[in-house]
C-alpha cells in the first residue's frame, strides 16, 4: 500500500514539473487537426436550412383562382382583353364594345376593337354615334353640350343618327330622344350604352 502511494506521489510531482495534467478532456480536438498555423475557423455563413416555424406565406393566388372560365382578368393593351380559362388568365380576344381602356379617362373606349376617344365625329359620346359631315344641309360637329358630347348643328330629323334633331336648345343637336315626347326611346343608344334623361339638359348616352 505504501509503495503504491509513493509511486503515485512521484508521478504527480513529475507532472507538476513538466506542466502536464493528469486530467484528460475527451472533447478536446486532436492535436493533428490544429497543426501548422492553428485550427481553422468555421466557414463564413450558415448554409444549412433553417426552420422558421411555418411563417413563410404561400404566393398570392392569380386573378382566376376563384373565377369561372370566361371571366375578365386583365387588359393586354390595344383593346385586347384577357379572360380566365382553367384557372389561368390565358385567353386573349378583343375587348367588348365600350370597354374603358384607360382608367380615369371616361372618353377612352374600345370601339369595334380599336382604342379611341369618344369625342370625335365617328364616335360622339359613345361608340357608333356618328355626326354627319357630308350629304347634309349643315355639317355636324361633336361638341360638349351640357357636359356630354353631342352632334350639334343639325338641320333636320332625317339627318341625325337618332332620327331627332332637337331645336329647343341652341345649338340644335341630334337628340337621344323621341322628338314628340322628349323621352328616351328603348334601344336608341348603341349597345351596351344606355340613354339617360337629362336633368336641366338634353338626354345622353352613357356606359355608366
Amino acid at each position: 500500500m505504501w509503495t503504491t502511494r509513493r509511486t503515485l506521489a512521484v508521478i504527480a510531482a513529475i507532472a507538476t514539473l513538466t506542466g502536464c495534467s493528469l486530467l484528460v478532456h475527451f472533447n478536446d480536438a486532436p492535436a493533428e487537426t490544429c497543426a501548422d498555423g492553428g485550427c481553422l475557423d468555421a466557414p463564413a455563413g450558415d448554409t444549412s436550412p433553417s426552420f422558421d416555424g411555418g411563417t413563410e406565406k404561400a404566393p398570392p393566388p392569380g386573378p382566376c383562382a376563384t373565377q369561372p372560365d370566361g371571366s375578365f382578368c386583365a387588359y393586354a393593351g390595344g383593346c385586347q382583353c384577357q379572360y380566365c380559362s382553367a384557372g389561368a388568365c390565358s385567353v386573349t380576344k378583343p375587348c367588348p364594345q365600350g370597354f374603358n381602356w384607360e382608367a380615369g379617362v371616361d372618353l377612352a373606349r374600345c370601339c369595334s376593337g380599336l382604342p379611341v376617344l369618344t369625342n370625335t365625329n365617328a364616335n360622339c359620346g359613345v361608340c357608333a354615334v356618328p355626326c354627319a359631315t357630308a350629304g347634309v344641309t349643315s355639317p355636324q360637329d361633336c361638341r360638349l353640350l351640357s357636359g356630354h358630347y353631342q352632334c350639334v348643328d343639325c338641320a333636320a330629323n332625317n339627318e341625325c343618327w337618332s332620327g331627332c334633331c332637337a331645336i329647343d336648345t341652341t345649338p340644335f343637336h341630334c337628340s337621344e330622344s323621341n322628338c314628340n315626347t322628349g323621352a328616351c326611346p328603348a334601344g336608341i343608344c348603341p349597345s351596351p350604352s344606355t340613354c339617360v334623361p337629362g336633368v336641366g339638359g338634353p338626354n345622353y348616352c352613357t356606359y355608366d
